[in-house]
């Protein structure tokens, strides 16, 4: 079972923090999610855990009606690429170092 079906996503609030004109942090479980908006879009660094897709979403949706054209994959946790999946599937290119997808589909056990 993948960590993030062990946790109670339910009461999670994303928070949206300025940072700069058009530049933004997310704050919501797990790592932070940086936001660039842009004239051709958005552009996601991280994206956090698939549960929390649609408040994501909703959390840009109050700062922009541009959609999300791209996502940046530090690293290949789960509370990094969990929305990756949701977010592709609306539109939006993923782009990472070949090792993230070779760690993704890796298979992985916990102690």
């Amino acid at each position: 079972m993948p960590g993030f079906a062990q946790q109670d996503f339910s009461k999670v609030e994303v928070k949206t923090i300025p940072v700069a004109d058009g530049v933004y942090m997310l704050m919501g479980a797990g790592g932070n999610i940086g936001l660039s908006i842009g004239k051709d879009g958005v552009l996601l660094i991280d994206d956090q855990y698939a549960p929390l897709t649609d408040r994501i979403l909703a959390a840009i949706g109050e700062i922009t009606d541009q959609p999300v054209r791209m996502i940046l994959n530090t690293h290949w946790h789960g509370d990094h690429t969990g929305g990756n999946e949701n977010l592709a599937g609306e539109g939006a290119l993923i782009i990472a170092h070949d090792n993230v997808r070779t760690r993704m589909s890796a298979r992985h056990f916990s102690a």
